[in-house]
């Protein structure tokens, strides 16, 4: 049996919060039912908008796009890392070895091929732009990530698909080098960020799809990401 499916994705709207203020998207409606017998809109929006994948050619030079990322790595076991306790004290906090080796203690060894999942409770601030970007008034960022050292331990101990956060980044708001993204993609993986309803899994066992459109040549995309359970 599948199971219950869970729904990991943000609604795309028009007050999404991003990370590159000019990439808002907007939208008209080109369509109607009353007028043509039928609907359609005509969005514009940057590729890292909403519930969203990041692909190696985001940040690596001649890295795999969309297009020809391979299927097989978009589904994957569900690890959830709940760091939302610290979270709430310190916006700028990362996910580290310390975590992964606590969730391990009490699940075992993260399973081969993983998604491993951030769950800091950012989602809940979803419908506040400058909340979620962490901007306290003066366009800075903060908001947890990974660090480094949970990216680089995953990379080299473990053997993961990909990561993902409820936040606009792998790496923490206030990161000036990406070192997360660098060395994800570098290594052939993904991430999603702004993911929905992480919470719901924790302590569960769940399988996630991460279907992204195959649009050419690109660098990532929003998503819906499903997690059954």
């Amino acid at each position: 049996s599948m199971g219950e499916v869970i729904d990991l994705t943000h609604v795309f709207g028009l007050g999404s919060p991003v990370y590159v203020t000019s990439d808002r998207p907007s939208k008209e409606t080109t369509v109607t039912v009353e007028n043509d017998g039928f609907y359609i809109q005509r969005w514009s929006f940057g590729e890292h908008t909403g519930t969203h994948v990041d692909i190696p050619a985001h940040f690596i030079a001649g890295g795999t796009t969309v297009d020809n990322y391979e299927a097989g790595l978009l589904v994957s076991p569900a690890v959830v890392i709940d760091i939302s306790a610290r979270a709430a004290e310190e916006p700028n906090t990362m996910l580290n070895v310390d975590d992964i080796m606590a969730w391990e203690s009490d699940n075992g060894e993260i399973p081969a091929g993983a998604m491993v999942c951030m769950y800091s409770g950012w989602d809940a601030k979803w419908s506040d732009f400058d909340a979620f970007r962490g901007d306290p008034g003066d366009g800075s960022l903060n908001f947890p990530g990974f660090g480094i050292d949970a990216a680089e331990f995953l990379l080299n101990e473990r053997d993961i698909h990909g990561i993902a956060v409820d936040t606009l980044s792998l790496d923490p708001g206030n990161s000036q080098t990406f070192d997360v993204h660098v060395a994800m993609l570098a290594a052939g993986k993904y991430g999603v960020e702004n993911a929905a309803n992480l919470a719901s899994l924790i302590g569960r066992q769940a399988t996630v799809v991460v279907g992204v459109p195959r649009w050419e040549e690109g660098s990532g995309g929003p998503c819906r990401m499903l997690a059954m359970a």
